[in-house]
């Protein structure tokens, strides 16, 4: 099995497409042998950029990655492309089949477009999944585009695996602004209006506008139609121009032994995704939270966060954030401590701190 593996590696470091074929079935099939044979290829990865692509069902995901795969390849790039269906209930295996989909460009030696199944895992991605991604990456291509299934978990899967991640929405928002709410504009990079050529995507962009402020991170808006092309060179060179930048995801970080000291916003991002998951109510629904302040150096002393109750909130959540956020952080090497406390204004704020002894590093 050794020798078998070393000649798979070689081979999909090489680029060989049947291998890669391979080297993916391995991984739905053996996640373990699959992480064997990735400890081979640890010298090929963390060299393409990934784009995580989510948003409620319908939105047109696939016709996007379409559009958008065909002009990466006009523009030279190599790209792969994993696209999440939900499982059949008959076979288990992928049950939309976005390949079809997405067009004509499975014919071109610079693609690659693959379905995997969720088999079951409530929208996130699975462990075969991440593995998948990581070897195409291994494989030589430019850029990995992951179509998750935008439902459950997968929002907030995608966003932690990619280095730039697209949330995109169809126009007539109704419903879809409730992925909103739950948080979804924290995990975007970019926010996409699918179908601008139609009248209802102007009011879509200026729903998003609206509600867009309200988080600290406020994406910009990309109204593209698949159809007309309309917008997909702007959306390619602004996905190609945050490749530029230096970018810490949970892919990366597992990637690199020896990694700079994340910032306090960085790790505060990460708690604050970790508290959509845990808490069991709708954090942005009923309260405001916000940085007041940004550290320009990574080992700055202290950031502070402000949580506030929305009209209708309750105060009771401040407490329960403030608790989890002191859990959560000492997890990550981080001091959290209540600086200020309005209950009758329905204010707190709060300090996080690297820990003393931490000395500016986190486990990953």
């Amino acid at each position: 099995m050794s020798l078998l593996l070393d000649d798979l590696a070689a081979r999909v470091a090489a680029g060989e497409r049947p291998a890669l074929a391979r080297a993916l079935s391995l991984a739905e099939r053996d996640s373990a042998s699959a992480a064997e044979l990735l400890s081979r290829l640890a010298g090929s990865l963390g060299r393409a950029h990934v784009i995580g692509i989510t948003g409620p069902p319908g939105a047109g995901k696939s016709t996007l990655v379409g559009a958008m795969l065909r002009h990466f390849l006009q523009l030279g790039k190599r790209v792969a492309v994993l696209a999440v269906d939900p499982s059949s209930p008959v076979t288990g295996g992928a049950l939309l089949g976005d390949r079809f989909r997405i067009g004509e460009s499975a014919a071109d030696d610079r693609s690659f477009i693959r379905s995997t199944a969720t088999r079951g895992s409530l929208g996130g991605l699975t462990r075969a999944a991440r593995q998948m991604v990581e070897l195409m990456d291994a494989a030589g291509f430019d850029l990995v585009i992951v179509e998750t299934v935008g439902t459950g978990q997968s929002e907030i899967d995608v966003a932690r695996l990619a280095d730039t991640t697209l949330v995109v929405f169809p126009p007539g928002l109704g419903d879809e602004l409730q992925a909103i709410k739950a948080g979804i504009l924290e995990l975007a990079d970019l926010l996409v209006v699918t179908k601008s050529d139609t009248p209802g995507a102007n009011l879509a962009c200026q729903a998003l506008q609206t509600v867009a402020p309200l988080w600290s991170n406020s994406p910009p808006i990309h109204p593209v139609s698949a159809l007309t092309g309309e917008g997909i060179p702007d959306l390619a060179e602004a996905i190609l121009a945050s490749a530029q930048a230096p970018r810490r995801t949970a892919r990366s970080a597992s990637q690199t032994t020896e990694q700079a000291p994340s910032s306090l916003a960085n790790m505060f991002q990460r708690l604050r995704v970790e508290l959509d998951i845990r808490l069991p109510f709708d954090l942005v629904e009923g309260l405001s939270m916000q940085l007041l302040d940004t550290e320009a150096d990574p080992q700055s002393a202290g950031l502070q966060v402000l949580l506030s109750v929305r009209p209708g909130g309750d105060t009771f959540q401040l407490g329960a954030v403030a608790g989890a956020l002191i859990v959560l952080a000492s997890e990550i090497d981080l001091n959290c401590s209540v600086q200020d406390l309005d209950l009758a204004g329905g204010r707190m704020q709060l300090l996080l701190e690297l820990r003393k002894e931490s000395s500016g590093t986190s486990r990953s």
